[in-house]
């Protein structure tokens, strides 16, 4: 039984890991496609900053502490408010803040997860 919890708690890491790299990835790819011009050094200087809690909360994740992963959950509440709003933009930025959203609610909810089977273990 605890092999089995053990095995599900290195897969949903796993998962949370690439899920968290993916969403950082895509937060820079949007703002590239959705900007141009003189604004874009600018604009991913801001998103780099905008991005820089959850990169700096990672090496806390590897160790492998649940409240490492409660604090990151906290910390995605305003990232999937503000995905949200850009939700509303028209066109493409429109679509590209709808999937961050997706995304950030699928970390918060793999945080949690893997949280939960921490303390369980």
């Amino acid at each position: 039984m605890n092999d089995t919890m053990q095995n599900k708690l290195q897969s949903y890491e796993k998962l949370f890991f690439v899920l968290l790299f993916s969403l950082v990835a895509y937060g820079f790819l949007s703002d590239f496609l959705t900007i141009s011009g003189e604004q874009l050094k600018a604009s991913l200087l801001v998103t780099g900053a905008k991005w820089l809690p959850v990169v700096l909360l990672t090496p806390l994740l590897i160790k492998g502490s649940a409240n490492n992963y409660v604090w990151l959950a906290y910390l995605l509440i305003p990232y999937f408010c503000w995905a949200v709003l850009k939700g509303f933009a028209p066109e493409l930025a429109g679509l590209l803040g709808i999937g961050e959203a997706v995304l950030i609610a699928l970390l918060f909810t793999l945080a949690v997860s893997c949280a939960r089977w921490r303390k369980r273990l």
